[in-house]
């Protein structure tokens, strides 16, 4: 028996290094030699699901800015491909140098579309006027190079929003006829498409109307990081805005919130740090609010990254405890919602952490906030993404010599760890805030690289890891040309994941009027890059202590800043299921959101908020009736209860389609194979220890009748 343990436990190891991962040891590896990138003359501009088959492509940009292409990824061959048949080239007559590539899905037929921005000399004259173009995607044949034409901006880059609940992107900025600085309004894009005029307008230009109190004057800095995301806690993704005072030369922020019908109404606003970057966002303490990111360099170029910490009201831990979100239902305002700090003094205690970097960026570099190699503004963001996977996010951060090329430039990984004496204020430290520290064991493969321009997160082959992209000055390209680097993130984490990914509403059977499905097998409207969706989760960790996470999707489209059209996000160590999943979306209905529970961890969630009703719905009274019309209290109030009557037997969140994918790991079938063999070897013992004991039944038998015949004599 001894020896056939052994035996079964021989096999298993040798199974296990079998199934030991492609690199064997814990950490980062480049796999350039892999993903088939090499070759690409210029640099990546987006992120997207173009062929609707759940794995993220890259649209390339080239290194003259004058054409775009897209590269799928194959699974079997792990690794990037060309698309052929769409490259698109922009003629020069008149000149139109590409600044920035929005995928998004424009005319709501769940295929990708991409809405491409320039101007004619971003170089000489980075304020001139921003042109616009929608070209539209098709799965089958790539790009419709008829493009259409939309209204041109300032060259503040217009974001992608939804202004009147109705799932279809719209764009928020300033139009560019008529502009005077400092005193022209914000305008919208309202997305005006309609399937039965194919070759119609997409957009719209009316003013932006802001209801209730008025908010602090706001130009909006250029670049700016404004973004759409929920900062009040209900799930339903409110406009954050970044301002600049050339006057005081100061940096400010302001949040309106958004109240469905009734429009947009200012919340809170606030100072930014003086030479603040884009500010980014994600939930950094797990508190189930999202927090600023905000790194900045002040005059003297000493850098920091600042975390603004969301003071929203707590999730219930215990009974009989008062104001507080229930787990049950986390998708409640807070009207007293805030980000009550200032660069320079902590108004609130713990609401703000400070996360100096001299002393942990390599020596003679500081923060790169702008990237002086491009034609136009492209300023340098700060990524967030959970790297172990642990339930807190990281930051992947780039630094050089600001405007100087030539000299060493890298990328930084930080990981996010519980503040201390040593590295916060005591009121953080009370508050359990997070601060960072630098990822050195196993990081050599990107802290080798020293001409980085630009670094983002992604999920090569959606495997639940967040790989690095790391894009690098090269020679033999023209200015926007860059080389990249992918990293495959290999760190051995003891942790679960989970990835969502909300659509626009589109029918997931391509059923509506004017739907056209693809011929590609298994395509489904996955791509479309909807802004505005948010999540929130709910975990108990291996203490049974259960904590609140909130995730935002596709929140900034401007400026090139590589956001993932999906939200991928680490749950650490749980033994349970994620107990319950709140998924909201933009749609003006009573009902904006619902709720999953029992979620399997290490899955994808693809949520299609599809409603019946979506291609009938009647435009409402109100706000939202006549373009540029100012918001009347009686009239929105009207629009309100109108919108809440009509939505009552129309449908809702019940209707909304859920799929879930578990990835089966490589090793599954040598699990199989370990199963069954073991199983037989144990069948085999109990067979053969059943034969042995008829056996020696036998001979006892045979014995006790030759007792009983010798008696007899």
């Amino acid at each position: 028996m001894k020896t056939i343990l052994t035996a079964v436990l021989a096999l298993s190891c040798a199974v296990g290094s079998t199934l030991a991962r492609k690199y064997p040891t814990s950490g980062l590896y480049n796999v350039d030699a892999n993903v088939h990138l090499g070759d690409v003359k210029g640099t990546v501009a987006a992120f997207g699901d173009f062929n609707g088959d759940k794995y993220t492509d890259i649209i390339m940009l080239s290194d003259d800015q004058t054409s775009f292409s897209i590269y799928l990824w194959d699974h079997a061959e792990w690794a990037f491909s060309l698309l052929p048949n769409a490259t698109v080239t922009i003629s020069q007559t008149p000149p139109f140098i590409i600044t920035n590539i929005v995928p998004g899905d424009f005319n709501h037929d769940g295929k990708l579309d991409v809405l491409i921005m320039g101007q004619t000399d971003p170089v000489h004259n980075p304020n001139g006027e921003l042109m616009m173009r929608v070209y539209l995607g098709n799965i089958d044949s790539g790009w419709n190079e008829k493009f259409i034409t939309v209204p041109s901006s300032t060259a503040q880059q217009p974001i992608t929003f939804d202004y009147n609940g109705d799932m279809l992107t719209d764009l928020l900025g300033y139009k560019a006829e008529g502009y005077q600085a400092g005193v022209s309004p914000l305008s919208v894009w309202r997305n005006i498409y309609s399937p039965a005029n194919p070759d119609g307008p997409i957009f719209e230009v009316v003013p932006m109307n802001f209801t209730g109190e008025a908010g602090p004057a706001c130009t909006l800095s250029d670049p700016h990081s404004s973004a759409f995301v929920d900062l009040n806690g209900d799930c339903l993704a409110d406009l954050f805005l970044t301002c600049y005072d050339a006057a005081k030369q100061q940096y400010s922020y302001v949040v309106y919130v958004n109240n469905k019908d009734a429009g947009f109404s200012f919340g809170v606003s606030g100072l930014l740090p003086d030479g603040a970057g884009q500010v980014t966002f994600a939930d950094i303490d797990g508190d189930g609010a999202v927090d600023m990111v905000v790194p900045g360099c002040d005059a003297h170029g000493q850098c920091s990254i600042y975390v603004y910490y969301n003071q929203q009201i707590p999730l219930c831990t215990s009974k009989g405890q008062k104001e507080c979100r229930q787990v049950t239902n986390l998708c409640v305002e807070d009207p007293g919602f805030s980000f009550s700090v200032d660069p320079d003094h902590n108004t609130v205690p713990g609401g703000l952490v400070r996360f100096p970097l001299a002393n942990v960026l390599p020596e003679g570099q500081r923060l790169l906030l702008m990237d002086p190699g491009f034609k136009g503004k492209l300023p340098v963001s700060i990524h967030v993404g959970d790297y172990n996977l642990d339930g807190y996010p990281d930051l992947l951060v780039v630094s050089g010599t600001p405007g100087d090329n030539r000299r060493p430039s890298s990328a930084t990984l930080f990981q996010s760890v519980l503040c201390a004496d040593e590295t916060c204020v005591p009121s953080a430290v009370t508050k359990k805030r997070r601060s960072f520290v630098k990822v050195t064991d196993g990081a050599e493969a990107l802290n080798l690289a020293q001409d980085v321009r630009a670094a983002a997160f992604l999920d090569l082959d959606e495997d639940g890891t967040v790989d690095i992209m790391l894009l690098r000055n090269t020679n033999g390209q023209q200015a926007a040309g860059r080389a990249i680097t992918m990293i495959h993130n290999n760190y051995f984490n003891d942790a679960f994941f989970l990835k969502t990914l909300a659509s626009n509403g589109v029918s997931p059977t391509w059923s509506g009027p004017y739907d056209t499905k693809p011929a590609k097998n298994g395509a489904k409207p996955f791509g479309v890059n909807y802004p505005g969706a948010t999540f929130k989760f709910t975990v108990l960790d291996t203490s049974g202590k259960k904590r609140a996470n909130q995730v935002a999707q596709y929140p900034s489209s401007s400026y090139m800043g590589l956001s993932l059209p999906y939200s991928l996000f680490g749950l650490g160590r749980t033994n349970n299921y994620v107990e319950e999943l709140f998924v909201g979306v933009t749609r003006n209905q009573p009902e904006h959101y619902t709720t999953y529970s029992g979620v399997i961890p290490n899955s994808q969630l693809i949520i299609i908020p599809y409603q019946a009703e979506d291609e009938s719905r009647p435009p409402v009274g109100g706000l939202n009736a006549t373009p540029g019309a100012q918001a009347d209290p009686d009239a929105v109030a009207a629009a309100a209860a109108a919108a809440a009557a009509w939505a009552e037997n129309k449908g809702g969140p019940s209707e909304w389609t859920l799929e879930l994918y578990v990835r089966p790991g490589d090793y599954v079938p040598w699990v199989f194979v370990t199963l069954v063999t073991a199983i037989a070897i144990l069948a085999g013992v109990v067979v053969s220890l059943n034969w042995m004991e008829k056996r020696e039944d036998e001979k006892e038998r045979k014995k006790a009748l030759h007792i009983i015949n010798f008696d007899a004599l």
